[in-house]
């Protein structure tokens, strides 16, 4: 019941973000605070606590949710094209996801921490929702 949860979370967060059609291999990559809006991570996760933090290092960039509760966190990175490679390789048991992108999978917990870590590869950008598992 907990990994259909999940699915059903990160899949309605991927969905609501356009994952599915991702801008051309041409295009630059897209900004990860804009790919999800509060109001979507508010109805499929919980309440955000303040505005959403991008952040960039190298070649990633990503977009930090808070939320009120304390107890949740959310992620959306934009990574580059061979991320959802690096993602699969340090992945225990990752689960195929069929109609997001060119490839997707879905692993839960990576690097011993308690995330379910969603990867979308479209073209030459890959886009990783990571969801902190929680009660």
């Amino acid at each position: 019941m907990l990994t259909t949860l999940w699915h059903h979370a990160m899949l309605t967060v991927a969905t609501s973000a356009g994952l599915g059609p991702l801008p051309p291999a041409a295009t630059a990559a897209p900004d990860p605070c804009a790919l999800v809006t509060v109001a979507e991570v508010e109805a499929t996760i919980s309440r955000v606590k303040g505005t959403p933090k991008a952040d960039r290092e190298g070649a990633a960039s990503w977009c930090d949710y808070q939320f009120v509760n304390g107890t949740d966190a959310f992620e959306v990175w934009v990574l580059p094209a061979d991320g959802i490679e690096r993602g699969r390789k340090k992945s225990k048991k990752p689960i195929a996801i069929k109609g997001l992108g060119d490839d997707a999978f879905l692993d839960r917990g990576m690097d011993g921490l308690d995330y379910a870590n969603l990867f979308i590869k479209k073209g030459d950008t890959t886009i990783q929702l990571s969801l902190k598992e929680s009660p």
